[in-house]
C-alpha cells in the first residue's frame, strides 16, 4: 500500500508540474516501470528528482535517439577515445530495389531483401522497407549497409525476426539502419504476445558479427538483439547503435564469448551477456563506455543456473543515468568484473 501511495504521489505532481512538457509520458512510464519492478523507494530522493526535472525541462530530445557512425553517446575521454567507427567495406552491393523493392512503407518488401542479400552485399537507398517476415544470412562476409533516410519497418506483433544470421559463418555485418517496429508502449512483462518480436539474431556459431550505426526502437520483443543459446559465436562487435524499449533481455550476448559491446546509447533497455549451462565458456566479452538512460539495466552477467563463471567478462567505463547495474552472479557463480562505471541516482544488485 505504502509503494501504490507514492506512486499516486509522484504522478500528481508530474503531471501538475510537466503539463506540456515534451517528454513527460514517457517519464511518467519510466516511473511506473521502476515501480513495478520493486525499486521505487530505492530512487525517492531529491537529487534523483532534481536530476529528472533538469533533464525533462532542459534536454533537447525529439522522441528518437537515432544512431551515427560519427557521434558517440559518452564525452571521449582516454578511456573511451573513440569517436566514430568505420564500417566494412562493401563488395559490388546490390539494392533491393534491383530485385522488386517498393521502398513505400506499405509493400512488404522482405522478399526483395531477401533476393539482394542471397546475392551479394547489400547497400539500401533511403526509403521506408516494410519487413513482415524473416531475412535469412547463411553466407559469411555479407554486408549489408543503409544510406542515410532508410527505416525499416515492421508492423505486426508476432514472435518472428527481421533479420536471422545462422551458423555456422563469420565476418557479417549490418551497419547504419533505423529500424522500427509496432510497439508504441514500454515493455514491462514476459510471456506476451510477440516476445520474440527481434529486429536482428545470430543462431549458432556466428562469428565476429558486426552490428554498427543502427537505430532501433518500438518492437514489442524481449531482446533488440541477441545471440541464440548453446555456441552463441565469438568476437561479436557491437558498437554505436541505439536501443530503446527493452528492460526485459535488450542486447543480449547468450553463449556467445569475446564480444564487444560499446559506444552504445540505452534508453531503458538491459545489457549484458548470459549462459545458462555452467559448462560452457561465456567470458572474455567487454563492455564499455555505454550510455543508459530512463532506467534499464547492465550486467556482466547475473543469470543462469548451476555456478555459471563470468569473472572473464568486463564492465567499464560506462554512464547510467538511473536504472542498476546487476552485479551479483547466480548462486555459486563468479561475478564479471566491474570497473570505473559512472551511477547517476541508480543502484546495484
Amino acid at each position: 500500500m505504502k509503494k501504490t501511495i507514492w506512486v499516486v504521489v509522484i504522478l500528481i505532481v508530474v503531471s501538475v508540474l510537466a503539463i506540456n512538457t515534451p517528454r513527460v509520458t514517457q517519464h511518467v512510464q519510466t516511473v511506473y516501470s521502476v515501480w513495478d519492478d520493486g525499486r521505487v523507494l530505492e530512487r525517492l530522493n531529491w537529487q534523483t528528482f532534481v536530476r529528472w526535472w533538469h533533464r525533462l525541462r532542459n534536454e533537447n530530445y525529439d522522441g528518437d535517439h537515432r544512431a551515427s557512425l560519427t557521434s558517440s553517446p559518452v564525452p571521449a575521454t582516454a578511456s573511451c577515445p573513440e569517436t566514430s567507427f568505420k564500417p566494412p567495406k562493401l563488395v559490388d552491393p546490390r539494392s533491393p530495389k534491383d530485385f522488386g523493392a517498393a521502398g513505400n512503407g506499405k509493400t512488404d518488401d522482405t522478399k526483395a531483401f531477401q533476393a539482394a542479400v542471397d546475392a551479394g552485399d547489400v547497400l539500401v537507398p533511403a526509403g521506408t522497407y516494410l519487413l513482415n517476415q524473416t531475412v535469412v544470412i547463411t553466407a559469411s562476409h555479407r554486408h549489408i549497409q543503409c544510406e542515410p533516410g532508410v527505416t525499416l519497418k515492421k508492423t505486426v506483433r508476432g514472435n518472428s525476426n527481421m533479420f536471422n544470421y545462422e551458423g555456422p559463418s563469420t565476418g557479417n555485418s549490418l551497419v547504419g539502419c533505423n529500424f522500427v517496429g509496432a510497439n508504441p508502449t514500454r515493455i514491462r512483462e514476459w510471456d506476451r504476445p510477440g516476445e520474440y518480436d527481434i529486429p536482428v539474431q545470430t543462431n549458432g556459431a556466428v562469428d565476429d558479427f558486426v552490428l554498427a550505426g543502427n537505430s532501433f526502437r518500438d518492437f514489442f520483443g524481449q531482446s533488440m538483439f541477441q545471440t541464440e543459446g548453446q555456441g552463441g559465436g565469438k568476437g561479436a562487435v557491437l558498437v554505436f547503435n541505439s536501443f530503446a524499449n527493452c528492460p526485459l533481455y535488450g542486447i543480449a550476448l547468450v553463449g556467445s564469448v569475446n564480444g564487444r559491446i560499446a559506444y552504445n546509447l540505452a534508453d531503458n533497455c538491459r545489457m549484458g551477456p548470459e549462459n545458462n549451462d555452467a559448462t560452457q565458456d561465456t567470458g572474455g566479452n567487454v563492455l564499455e563506455c555505454n550510455r543508459m538512460v530512463n532506467g534499464g539495466n547492465i550486467t556482466g552477467g547475473a543469470n543462469g543456473e548451476g555456478g555459471v563463471d563470468y569473472s572473464g567478462n568486463v564492465v567499464r567505463h560506462n554512464i547510467l543515468d538511473g536504472g542498476y547495474m546487476q552485479i551479483t552472479p547466480p548462486e555459486r557463480g563468479k561475478p564479471a568484473k566491474y570497473i570505473d562505471n559512472t551511477c547517476n541516482g541508480c543502484g546495484t544488485e
